[in-house]
């Protein structure tokens, strides 16, 4: 009998704004602001907004099994809220067990242990780099900077496919 893999995707969501900052002590300047969110959705329910992905803790979840801090508190310090994920390996496929339901509807049942094919992981983490490389573009259009290492995730990509 064939095990039912979970299907996980991304979606970006993205705003550009404008902020005065300061520029010196006395002057201030009206200028761009890009706030963006990395949405994710299992079999296409979406995760809770208020649990924030951390990427580069992903890309290093594919190196080797383990425990990731994976999400955040949207404050940016992990013990202020978030939780981990546990990730484990099994013939063709990657299990993540987290500590919490991360939907957003909490009346999913059994909702904190996913089997993902390594197909799905690999898609995946080339859909995030696409999508982390539209943030990239939409910076540089309104001269903001914004980074990331591009190289290093696909390097990982290919290493975990291999």
């Amino acid at each position: 009998m064939k095990l039912k893999h979970d299907t996980l995707s991304v979606e970006i969501e993205m705003e550009v704004r404008k902020e005065y900052k300061k520029i010196s002590k006395h002057k201030r300047v009206l200028m761009p602001v890009l706030d963006y969110r990395v949405d994710l959705y299992v079999n296409g329910h979406k995760f809770d907004e208020d649990e924030v992905f951390v990427e580069k803790v992903f890309f290093q979840s594919l190196l080797s099994p383990g425990k990731y801090p994976m999400f955040t508190c949207t404050c940016g310090i992990f013990g202020c809220g978030g939780y981990y994920v546990d990730v484990f390996y099994e013939g063709d496929s990657v299990i993540w067990l987290t500590e919490q339901s991360p939907f957003m509807d909490k009346s999913i049942p059994a909702a904190n242990r996913f089997v993902f094919s390594r197909n799905n992981m690999i898609e995946f983490s080339k859909q995030l780099v696409e999508k982390l490389e539209e943030v990239r573009r939409i910076s540089e259009s309104h001269e903001l900077n914004f980074q990331y290492d591009r190289e290093k995730y696909l390097d990982t990509i290919r290493n975990f496919a291999t």
